[in-house]
């Protein structure tokens, strides 16, 4: 007696019969290949078609045809920062239609050269977060690159932020509430982007006569900022406000302003960079920038995946928001320790 038969996978060929085409016009549209050459109503009803009879394409074999793996290596600085998983989750996202992977990997010194003896053979290319193309440079010989969260240059395809826009933010948001000393408590690392909000910082405070600012580098570690910080807020000639690179660093200001007993909102105003999920957890809740993260990873795929068929590109520049909760109020009319 034979046991229960394994329904037959659906196929390519399937969904061509299904949708009334040709075999060739469903892989130009399920590799994402179609547009310039097929009318999009029939890509639609191919892609509908597709989900309907839930085809999964052949993960093995296609890469066998095209040459490829599949696999695209993110490179972050550290995986201790979660605004690095929502952008792996976005570029996870936009990978999905096409059957790409993403494979996070955290550049440090010692492992410059990846995770892979071959890369050309393991991976079809690289996105690079937060790190420049130079720290990349072994990596990504020979296969495409997309830089995220730099900023823009002639040579490389890359997906930026609004950065500038977000510290213009906080510094308006600040001066309307009165505050005339405020410290830019920057992140010590070496990147374009720290670097572009420590030029904007210093171009709105410029622009402002009256404003006496001052600056302190800082590591991203909370306990680091406590360290430094605490010093700072006992002097009776303390900043009122606090900017900070990042979340991170926010909550090192948290920590010291909470070891003097003073209360964030009221004795000192502190702002953020990213939103973290933090940021609306902590009391007082964190003003700070959002930064769009999984729009960050989505766009960088997208803009590999244009680059692979052959498209032309161009540097995208998204959006940020200054949120506006607890942290930030008006300026004291004191700054006595107490």
């Amino acid at each position: 007696m034979k046991g229960p038969q394994t329904p037959r996978a659906v196929t390519a060929t399937d969904v061509a019969r299904m949708a009334q085409v040709s075999q060739s016009t469903v892989s130009l549209v399920l590799n994402g290949k179609w547009r310039g050459r097929i009318r999009e109503e029939t890509a639609l009803r191919v892609m509908t078609m597709a989900s309907d009879l839930d085809y999964q394409v052949n993960q093995a074999a296609r890469s066998l045809r095209l040459g490829s793996t599949g696999t695209i290596l993110l490179v972050v600085p550290t995986l201790e920062n979660p605004a690095f998983s929502a952008v792996h989750a976005g570029a996870a996202r936009a990978g999905a239609t096409n059957g790409i992977g993403v494979v996070v990997f955290p550049l440090t010194a010692e492992d410059g050269c990846g995770p892979f003896p071959a890369p050309k053979q393991a991976i079809d290319g690289v996105l690079a977060c937060s790190v420049s193309a130079d720290d990349v440079a072994d990596l990504r010989i020979g296969l495409p690159l997309v830089i995220l969260d730099e900023t823009p240059t002639r040579h490389t395809p890359t997906v930026s932020m609004d950065l500038g826009g977000g510290m213009a933010h906080i510094l308006a948001h600040l001066i309307s509430l009165g505050h005339r000393r405020i410290m830019h408590v920057r992140a010590d690392r070496p990147t374009s982007t720290f670097a572009e909000r420590a030029h904007v910082f210093d171009q709105c405070v410029l622009s402002h006569p009256g404003i006496t600012a001052s600056h302190l580098p800082c590591p991203l570690d909370p306990r680091d900022v406590r360290d430094r910080l605490v010093a700072v807020l006992a002097s009776p000639a303390r900043p009122t406000a606090f900017v900070c690179d990042d979340d991170n660093i926010a909550m090192g200001v948290y920590y010291a302003a909470s070891t003097l007993g003073l209360t964030v909102g009221e004795a000192l105003s502190v702002v953020g960079f990213n939103d973290l999920p933090i940021a609306s957890l902590v009391t007082p809740s964190l003003t700070t920038v959002r930064l769009p993260l999984n729009d960050l990873g989505f766009h960088g795929m997208q803009m590999f995946m244009d680059i692979r068929i052959g498209e032309a590109v161009e540097d995208v520049v998204l959006g940020t928001e200054l949120v506006i909760r607890q942290s930030t109020g008006p300026a004291p009319l004191s700054t006595g320790a107490g």
